[in-house]
């Protein structure tokens, strides 16, 4: 190998080097970016979306939550009136529980407004009944955990 194709095989090297450099700082930056994004969307959130009734039932609609009244009064119900430990410490409005029965934990209530989404109206056709839909998945273990929705629903309607 000639000398000058040592001195182009180094430069060639260099340019490579240098291109994976500046590649590996765009996606580092670009990470760095989305997550202070997210850092700053759900301190935003925090400071500026409290979780109320009000605020609670324009959530549920603007995600396309079905049913509105009855999941804000099961939200109620879970929380003891937005007090519980679940939903102060982990934004947990409805109980939610992953696979091993832990509950759940979100980085903001309106986090878990779309994880119910998600999860619990799963279907393609919703229900015409949903006090009979609740009671088919079995969500909570109270039997008469249908009846206090249905009577927090009654009182909001007031």
């Amino acid at each position: 190998m000639k000398f000058r194709d040592i001195i182009l095989l180094l430069i060639v090297g260099a340019m490579m080097g240098a291109c994976a450099v500046i590649w590996w700082q765009a996606i580092k930056e670009e990470a760095e970016k989305r997550q202070n994004e997210e850092v700053v969307s759900v301190v935003w959130r925090q400071n500026h979306f409290k979780l109320s009734k009000e605020n609670l039932y324009a959530e549920l609609v603007a995600q396309g939550v079905e049913f509105p009244d009855i999941v804000m009064a099961q939200a109620i119900l879970e929380t003891g009136h937005f007090k519980s430990y679940g939903c102060i410490n982990n934004n947990n409005l409805f109980g939610l529980r992953k696979k091993d029965s832990t509950y759940m934990s979100f980085a903001h209530w309106t986090d878990a407004v779309a994880a119910y989404k998600k999860y619990i109206q799963k279907w393609d056709d919703p229900p015409n009944d949903y006090y009979q839909f609740l009671e088919k998945l079995g969500y909570a273990e109270d039997s008469s955990y249908v009846s206090k929705v249905k009577e927090i629903v009654r009182q909001n309607n007031k």
